[in-house]
């Protein structure tokens, strides 16, 4: 008769339990690692803050609508007759036609407008909009934009075609803007002529848009200037403080994704 010690009993519970270890490993083996968590998705698109400063004394700028969009668009070209959006905006500071107009257009990617009321001078006022574009069309992308000079007949100042591409995330790139003229109204400086706030209180008809085109330069170029009362020019409204220095404005693109 065979006679089993204690030892023998902790000898055997010890081997099974090893088997059963082994069998759970073996078993394991066969069995998929778990998946890591889905991470966050990738963006879709890029987004870009732009902030635009009035650098004038005395030239308050109109409500800015900036607009994304491929190079088969364009708002304006210096040797090039105005189209009647930018004529609405450089005589009256009206966006309105132009918003029609990107609507009509497969080429602009997207637009946004800033606040309503006009960008006062002076280098503490600042506009800052927001502006996201299809990821996949950033290598095309292009920022245009046009703003009136409120106390002249048809300046403006803006950006045109600038492309957004080598812009990369964090980055940005600042650009000092000139004023254009829009060769569609005679810089008459007159009360009648001149919408913005200088010609308040004058009795003037202080007409804005007019469909008639009465410029001696009939396209757009680099606007000369304005030279008011104080240099006596016959009827002018404006004063010295009415005058700029280019650059009129400036405007940072910043890329936040």
């Amino acid at each position: 008769m065979m006679r089993f010690l204690p030892s023998d009993g902790l000898r055997l519970a010890s081997m099974a339990l090893a088997t059963s270890l082994l069998v759970a490993a073996c078993g394991s083996r066969d069995e998929p690692a778990p998946l890591p968590p889905p991470g966050p998705p990738a963006p879709s698109t890029a987004a870009f803050e732009l902030t635009l400063v009035n650098l004038s004394a005395g030239q308050p700028l109109s409500p800015l609508v900036a607009i994304a969009h491929t190079e088969a668009f364009s708002l304006f070209k210096a040797g090039d007759a105005a189209s009647v959006a930018l004529e609405n905006i450089a005589e009256a500071g009206d966006t309105a036609p132009l918003k029609q107009l990107l609507n009509d257009t497969t080429a602009v990617l997207a637009s946004v407008s800033g606040p309503a009321a006009p960008l006062a001078p002076g280098a503490g006022n600042v506009t800052t909009v927001s502006l996201a574009v299809p990821l996949a069309s950033i290598a095309d992308t292009r920022l245009s934009f046009a703003i009136m000079l409120g106390n002249t007949n048809d300046g403006f100042t803006g950006l045109s075609g600038e492309s957004l591409a080598s812009i990369p995330v964090a980055g940005s790139r600042t650009v000092d803007l000139i004023a254009y003229d829009a060769g569609t109204e005679r810089n008459s400086e007159s009360a009648d002529t001149v919408p913005g706030p200088a010609t308040a209180g004058t009795g003037g008809l202080r007409q804005a848009f007019s469909a008639q085109r009465d410029d001696m330069v009939t396209t757009v170029h680099v606007h000369p200037g304005v030279v008011s009362k104080d240099d006596d020019l016959p009827g002018s409204a404006l004063t010295g403080i009415h005058r700029w220095d280019n650059p009129v404005a400036r405007l940072t693109i910043r890329r936040t994704r």
